[in-house]
């Protein structure tokens, strides 16, 4: 960093480490700026997300479709995020986290729009597919940008609030479902989910800075080091910065990440441990994430009020993951595991309970199944270097979206059987039950290992 001769003259540092700014810095209007910016996108996914679910006891009838067609039309957008993490991890590591997280939205806007021209089951199926590829193409990058830029004391917090608004798009989606479906129908839910994206994407062009880090790594003109070199004065205006001065970020490279960096040392068996949390989790999350609101009219509810209730449950749980991050920070993140055992609890009673009872139920239960997930959602990128960050959450993340086709799916057979509510319910509580186990081990190595080591308080030949 900058400093001072022997006559008092400030000194230009030849070497910035750009990833060290950014660790020992406190919040600062960049990074605040980063948060929220991805915060909007993860609104419009929000969004998105929870419009096809309250919107979908409306649609079924109309189409006169049963759950378990609709369970593959949930299923179908995951299965396109898959796709869209796996590939779209890769590209952000070459083309940059800003270019890949636009191209993202720009997809899934489209993609929302088309929905509103579907007519059938068939039809919803592809458009799906389309819109959870640009949805999982943007998602992993918004989650790696705040990550990158977010300070190393509190980094766990930022990335919950900045996710948080993805629990504020469900909200938002629940309560404008409330009031359009019974009135104009849901097909208008589809538009609003293009129009606004339109508007977030153009703020986004404008005012999303490209990754520190990345450019530190990869910059190759000198308009991409004045932009760097622009970003590192806001975060710390103090620091000197000549034309000789070299920018580097400890533990990225220039070259391109390989797959079986995501298995060296470590994690030959961490990262397995990782995609099995987030799969197994995932699986508990989504089926209560689509399936809420159809379990609410099975309760006697009609489909505008149970839109309602699912907004207003998305308050529970935005508040869930935004204290999550303060836990975590606090605590470790293998503590996490106690939050999935008191979801599971609480999934145990929730089956039975009369409809007052069944949505205050609803909150708890969302609250603390979600505030558990993002244990994993914040540890899947920062257990991996910088050099492959971007491309293990984005793995990571795609495995989990096996689990999140996985528990629609389930749902939408286990809802058109004859069990009773209480026992389906209670099947869920089993990979909660798993997830905790998971959740312990996984966040253990990263509190005591790889946390302390990307840090610099253990060193690097112990890897």
């Amino acid at each position: 960093m900058s400093g001072k001769d022997a006559n008092g003259t400030a000194v230009t540092p030849s070497t910035i480490d750009v990833g060290k700014v950014i660790d020992d810095s406190r919040l600062n209007r960049v990074s605040l700026r980063v948060i929220l910016l991805c915060g909007l996108i993860m609104l419009m996914d929000g969004y998105d997300y929870s419009i096809i679910t309250v919107a979908a006891p409306m649609i079924m009838k109309e189409w006169n479709a049963g759950t378990e067609s609709f369970g593959v039309v949930f299923a179908a957008a995951f299965f396109g995020y898959l796709f869209g993490a796996i590939l779209c991890g890769a590209l952000s590591d070459r083309i940059g986290r800003k270019k890949t997280l636009i191209l993202g939205s720009c997809i899934f806007t489209v993609g929302t729009l088309l929905v509103y021209f579907s007519n059938s089951v068939q039809t919803l199926i592809p458009i799906r597919i389309f819109t959870g590829f640009g949805i999982g193409g943007a998602v992993p990058c918004a989650i790696t940008l705040t990550s990158e830029y977010s300070p190393l004391k509190g980094r766990g917090k930022y990335v919950s609030i900045m996710y948080s608004g993805f629990l504020l798009g469900m909200v938002l989606g629940g309560y404008v479902a409330g009031f359009m479906l019974d009135s104009i129908g849901w097909r208008p839910l589809f538009l609003v989910g293009f129009i606004a994206p339109v508007i977030a994407i153009l703020i986004l062009w404008y005012a999303l800075p490209e990754s520190a880090r990345w450019l530190a790594a990869r910059h190759k003109s000198e308009k991409q080091r004045e932009v760097l070199g622009a970003i590192v004065r806001d975060m710390q205006p103090g620091l000197q910065i000549g034309a000789e001065t070299r920018f580097v970020s400890e533990g990225s490279t220039q070259n391109k990440a390989a797959i079986k960096e995501l298995f060296s040392g470590k994690l030959a068996w961490v990262t397995p441990v990782i995609w099995a949390y987030y799969l197994i989790s995932s699986i508990a999350v989504f089926f209560f994430g689509n399936w809420a609101p159809q379990l609410l009219v099975v309760k006697g509810f009609t489909a505008s009020s149970a839109a309602f209730i699912t907004g207003t449950s998305g308050i529970a749980i935005a508040a869930g993951c935004l204290l999550s991050g303060f836990y975590f920070d606090k605590f470790g993140f293998r503590w996490g595991s106690i939050l999935h055992v008191i979801a599971a609890v609480a999934v145990l009673f929730w089956g039975g309970m009369e409809p007052a009872g069944f949505v205050i139920l609803l909150f708890v239960t969302g609250f603390f199944i979600n505030s558990a997930h993002m244990d994993v959602t914040i540890l899947a990128p920062i257990v991996y270097p910088p050099r492959c960050r971007n491309q293990g959450a984005g793995v990571a993340i795609a495995v989990a979206r096996i689990g999140a086709m996985i528990g629609p799916t389930i749902g939408g057979y286990l809802l058109a059987t004859t069990l009773p509510m209480e026992r389906l319910l209670a099947l869920i509580s089993v990979p909660l039950v798993i997830a905790a186990v998971l959740c312990y081990i996984a966040g253990r190595q990263y509190d005591f290992y790889f946390g302390p080591l990307y840090s610099g308080r253990i060193p690097a030949e112990k890897k």
